[in-house]
């Protein structure tokens, strides 16, 4: 398994994070998706045999809000 986390600005409500967290657990490959809603993290955790970190980086700046990669 690996983790890659992003800085996420503008998650107002506890909805926009768990719709966040569920668009990601609906992607093959993705085993956990977490968003720290007081911090503005969002920690993926993903098999890099079924998924490439690009496709997630791709999909998760696709969601609507400002991100910065923390670490792959």
């Amino acid at each position: 398994m690996a983790e890659i986390k992003f800085l996420v600005e503008g998650i107002v409500c506890s909805g926009c994070a768990m719709d966040m967290e569920n668009i990601m657990l609906d992607m093959d490959g993705i085993e956990d998706a977490a968003v720290n809603f007081r911090d503005g993290v969002f920690s993926i955790t993903y098999d890099p045999g079924e998924i490439a970190a690009e496709t997630i980086i791709k999909k998760v700046k696709n969601l609507g809000f400002k991100t910065k990669i923390l670490t792959v």
